[in-house]
């Protein structure tokens, strides 16, 4: 069910992340392209609130996400600041506008998957298991319910999105409601013991181009999906995962051919203690992101905590080209209708008690924590050994390679003028990885003597 619009929409989300490397600068509308308002006159609306629930895949993809994220929520009670006001620092922001674009792509993954996965877990009730056998589209039908577009509405409204916004899931499904309809992707189950996972769903066009997995435990609290996209000489490599016992999702991209692009959102659930004061669904967030390309390289890596009503986030850049290295500091503290109502910048030493800072408007210090970087009590904590040089790694269960097995990726890596940052999404902390790294020509070269812990 991943058509050419999609692909088009990730290219413009793309190139706007970019942009945002190059200019520093937001541009609502690109990370506002995806939720567009679609003339829904032809089609009735709801007739019930019920909700599909699956029990023979994960019932859930991803944990609740805060709609100041996607500047879809109210504007904080604490600031008075409107979204275009002249008090919006929206021009002096970097990280709020690379949160709202992420968010937007991962919403239109995570609805394209749930649609999916609804529609394979009503094919595992009925019995259509069988390992040895992939089921083409033409090999089955299945009645979409209503029960099944109302998840669809509620996983995209999660995310920011409207019922019905043009390019959405709900639009392209909402006419199906009550119908049978052709098998809409090919798909091959299957039991599988590797990284933590038991069982295994492939989809794709047809059983010869199977290119998006699902991935989960014997419990269904955890979920890791990957898909595959290309466009001209550029591939696209999506992942995201649901763990429900630690209340972590994930989402990451990578782009390579034309350019280099790697870009992940980490978001946990907060503690109580993180909760406190906070306006309805509160996640701490780790936004990282990597661009290179004739050359250049640019390195970013952002925490913040977020809910409802607004958030804060700090992050650091770092830019190398042809032996010349440079470094910036960000501060933002943004309001959930999207203004931006404090800036902070730093041009050199950034990380330095005595770092200059330069401040426009407000930061909201409610929302600021001791340390981000543990992304909530319960996330991952990634140690990395024996790896030093510069460039972009993943990690990768033992014995599997990127090239050949992209589905057991569970983490990767960024090393840059001496800055690092790792990131883990698998299940199980204890699964023995290896490091690959991930050069420019697309091509990877595992990293002997390199070790990984997880705890």
């Amino acid at each position: 069910l991943r058509g050419n619009m999609k692909k088009i929409r990730f290219i413009i989300a793309l190139m706007s992340i970019i942009s945002l490397f190059l200019a520093g600068c937001s541009d609502d509308t690109a990370a506002t392209a995806t939720t567009a308002a679609a003339d829904n006159s032809t089609t009735a609306s709801s007739t019930t609130d019920t909700k599909n629930e699956r029990t023979n895949t994960p019932a859930k993809s991803t944990v609740s996400t805060p709609s100041s994220m996607s500047a879809s929520g109210s504007a904080s009670s604490r600031s008075t600041t409107k979204a275009g006001d002249d008090s919006d620092f929206a021009d002096d922001s970097k990280i709020y506008p690379m949160i709202k674009v992420v968010v937007a792509m991962m919403k239109d993954s995570i609805s394209m998957a749930d649609l999916n996965l609804m529609l394979v877990d009503a094919r595992i009730a009925a019995g259509n298991t069988a390992s040895s056998t992939c089921y083409e589209k033409a090999d089955y039908t299945i009645t979409f319910s209503q029960a099944m577009y109302n998840s669809l509405v509620a996983q995209e409204e999660d995310f920011g999105g409207e019922e019905g916004a043009e390019g959405s899931m709900s639009a392209s499904m909402k006419s199906m409601i009550g119908q049978e309809m052709d098998g809409p992707v090919a798909y091959k189950f299957q039991d599988i013991d590797a990284g933590g996972y038991a069982q295994e769903v492939l989809t794709g066009e047809t059983c010869d181009t199977l290119k998006e997995s699902f991935r989960w435990n014997t419990a269904k609290t955890k979920l890791a999906s990957q898909f595959l996209d290309e466009m001209g000489d550029d591939t696209f490599t999506g992942t995201f995962t649901y763990n429900g016992d630690d209340n972590v999702s994930t989402f990451s991209i990578e782009m390579s051919g034309s350019m280099s692009l790697i870009m992940s959102l980490n978001m946990a659930v907060c503690t109580a203690a993180q909760a406190a004061d906070m306006t309805g669904d509160c996640a701490v967030f780790s936004l990282s992101q990597k661009f290179a390309m004739d050359g250049m390289t640019m390195l970013m890596q952002a925490d913040g905590k977020a809910d409802d009503a607004g958030g804060y986030g700090v992050g650091y850049e770092s830019f190398s080209m042809q032996g010349m290295n440079m470094s910036y500091g960000y501060k933002e503290s943004f309001a959930g209708d999207g203004a931006v109502t404090g800036s902070s910048t730093c041009t050199s030493d950034c990380k330095s008690a005595g770092a200059t800072w330069t401040v426009k408007g407000e930061m909201d210090t409610d929302y600021e924590e001791t340390s981000y970087e543990s992304g909530g009590e319960n996330a991952a904590t990634v140690s990395v050994s024996g790896v030093t040089a510069d460039g972009s790694y993943i990690l990768i269960e033992t014995g599997k390679t990127p090239s050949a097995n992209p589905e057991a990726e569970q983490g990767f890596g960024q090393i840059n003028s001496g800055e690092s940052f790792w990131d883990f999404w698998g299940p199980d902390k204890t699964t023995v990885l290896d490091v690959y790294k991930d050069n420019e020509d697309g091509t990877f070269t595992i990293q002997s003597g390199a070790s990984v812990t997880i705890s």
